[in-house]
């Protein structure tokens, strides 16, 4: 059995939509999405979300009927999965409570997830995002695509969320690194960065020890 687990948004979709048709007709289609998903003319690399989020994408594609009806079956299958462990509608009144909500998330998770949370103006989660998997630093986690899919969203206020996979929530240098750069980034832009929270067998919030 092939092991994905470790492919790219952009080269898990391409796997998916080369099991469909042929690799020149997937390069192609992906090369649709890649320019149908820019933001003022800069194109971003497609991503999960976007195929959940986005159903116009997959009607760019050069696809048949049939390949239409399994990205779309596929599409409603992680719309449902994603929605049965969903913080979205839920308003945020603390980094406890989010945090505790978050560690059943993260529990047992391998390696480093960074989830991004858009708020209203009423601090209730509108969408939530899972921008980056792997060894977290300030060269992989890019603030334009996590303002991007905030902007996209119309949010008031953002919240970051990553885990330790070792348990250990203290704080590295580049968690540190990342946090000033995005409220940084977010005063300029207008929206505020409310928390970075460290998922491991507790919880840190950046905010509760005010270093935010």
């Amino acid at each position: 059995m092939e092991n994905y687990k470790n492919l790219k948004d952009m080269e898990l979709i391409y796997e998916l939509l080369s099991s469909l048709q042929t690799k020149s007709k997937a390069e192609s289609n992906l090369k649709v999405m890649e320019e149908s998903n820019s933001y003022y003319g800069l194109p971003f690399e497609p991503t999960i979300g976007d195929l959940v989020n986005k159903p116009w994408l997959i009607e760019k594609l050069d696809l048949t009927a049939r390949q239409t009806k399994v990205l779309n079956l596929i599409r409603e299958c992680l719309t449902r999965v994603n929605n049965s462990k969903t913080t979205i509608g839920f308003q945020i009144t603390s980094s406890m409570e989010l945090g505790a909500a978050l560690q059943e998330r993260f529990a047992n998770k391998p390696q480093e997830e960074v989830w991004l949370f858009c708020l209203n103006n009423q601090y209730k989660v509108v969408r939530e995002e899972c921008v980056f998997k792997g060894t977290l630093n300030t060269s992989t986690v890019h603030p334009r695509d996590i303002f991007r899919i905030a902007i996209e969203s119309n949010s008031k206020y953002i919240v970051i969320a990553h885990n330790h996979p070792s348990g250990n929530t203290t704080p590295s240098s580049p968690d540190m690194a990342i946090t000033k750069r995005l409220s940084q980034i977010g005063e300029v832009v207008g929206i505020e960065l409310v928390d970075h929270l460290i998922i491991g067998d507790d919880y840190y919030s950046f905010r509760e020890e005010q270093q935010l």
